[in-house]
């Protein structure tokens, strides 16, 4: 899959505080935590009744995102003893952050159903944190799940179901205006759709990506924007456009390398494959239109040829026809047609069959059919002999 890194908001954005030097708000880090904890035996804690574990439940949860980034084994221990107290009385806030950590240490894992089933329970907790809570903050809560969910089905290759729960977080990131996380949310859908081959629906999400970044004026998320449309025109095969976002996108990433290296350098590659690929085409272009120019010379060629071998073959037909009457006719009847008069005469005049065929504007080929004609009529075997009878007939003047 193409998404990168800042797409997985909707995964981790519950533990971004989740540090090596992890501290919470009393000043904590997760080394004095774990001593405090370790004070809790299990008997104690059946033992205590809600109000002293609130506290317990507090560390808990510090303890969980603590170790998500640096100790995931012990980041799942510390949720499922949160999961624990959290269902043992009713907390529903708690419930949800456990469900949605344990969740996400399956993921990593590619245990993908055992995240989704903890997903489950996150989900239903946040149900009943809408039916009783704040409308916005359930409803955070619920854009964050369903970006999750579709995520994690987008791993599992479940397009249909992951592009349901990516519209549910799209209705609620519109309805409360969070043009961010729908920048975000439609540039994960657009990666989604490229990714199974659907670039018509792939290019209106990236459009209403980049519609909402720059509602949000949001000078990053255009470039990301900017950046999917020229590798789904790449994919396209419209290179001009193509290069026209991806250059608006590297322009941005040029002045951010520090921040943006990963991003630089994947619409640097995108580029890359664009100018490959227009360059091949020129190749392709250039060889057609010599192939063209090619054709174009012989089409031409062919038909000058033609009209020729069609002016030959009419002449001699005229010639055999002539000679066909001609057969049997004795030397002292013989008639001259003008054309067989004017071969005669140029013949006696010294021409060459060029010269007479120039001459007449005929081709050579009918020419020497003409003097075989007149070989046979008047029985010579050479020019010079065809002459001297001529002459002797009183034919030639």
């Amino acid at each position: 899959m193409r998404k990168v890194a800042s797409i997985l908001v909707f995964i981790i954005g519950f533990c971004l505080n989740a540090k090596a030097e992890y501290v919470d708000h009393r000043g904590h880090n997760v080394d004095s935590l774990e001593a405090v904890m370790a004070r809790w035996t299990a008997e104690q804690i059946a033992a205590a009744d809600e109000a002293d574990l609130k506290n317990v439940a507090e560390d808990l949860e510090g303890l969980m995102l603590g170790f998500n980034q640096t100790n995931s084994v012990k980041s799942e221990y510390y949720a499922r003893m949160l999961l624990g107290l959290a269902r043992r009385f009713g907390w529903d806030h708690y419930e949800q952050l456990a469900a949605k950590c344990i969740g996400q240490h399956f993921w990593a894992k590619e245990k993908f159903d055992s995240a989704a089933f903890y997903y489950g329970i996150c989900m239903k907790a946040v149900e009943r944190i809408a039916a009783a809570g704040n409308e916005k903050t359930t409803d955070d809560f619920f854009s964050q799940m369903y970006g999750t969910l579709g995520n994690l089905y987008s791993e599992m290759d479940s397009i249909d179901v992951a592009m349901a729960y990516y519209e549910k977080a799209g209705v609620l990131f519109k309805k409360h205006d969070w043009h961010n996380s729908s920048s975000v949310l439609y540039y994960n859908m657009g990666e989604t759709m490229r990714d199974a081959g659907d670039l018509d629906r792939a290019e209106g999400y990236y459009k209403e990506s980049l519609t909402y970044s720059k509602l949000a004026n949001d000078s990053l998320a255009i470039a990301t924007a900017y950046k999917g449309l020229g590798a789904l025109y790449l994919d396209k095969g419209k290179t001009a456009r193509a290069l026209r976002f991806l250059a608006d996108a590297n322009d941005y990433y040029a002045d951010h390398e520090d921040e943006e290296l990963y991003a630089r350098m994947e619409s640097l590659d995108y580029t890359g494959q664009v100018l490959a690929l227009q360059k091949k085409r020129l190749k392709i272009i250039m060889l057609l239109l010599v192939l063209a120019i090619i054709a174009i010379v012989a089409s031409f060629w062919m038909s000058v040829r033609l009209k020729r071998v069609t002016k030959e073959k009419d002449e001699i037909e005229q010639v055999l026809e002539e000679t066909v009457e001609d057969i049997g006719t004795k030397k002292s009847d013989i008639v001259l047609k003008p054309k067989e008069r004017e071969v005669l005469d140029l013949i006696a005049k010294g021409y060459t069959n060029i010269q007479i065929a120039d001459a007449m504007c005929l081709s050579p080929e009918t020419i020497k059919w003409y003097k075989k004609k007149l070989f046979t009529m008047f029985e010579a075997s050479n020019s010079a002999e065809l002459v001297k009878i001529a002459n002797d007939e009183g034919i030639l003047l």
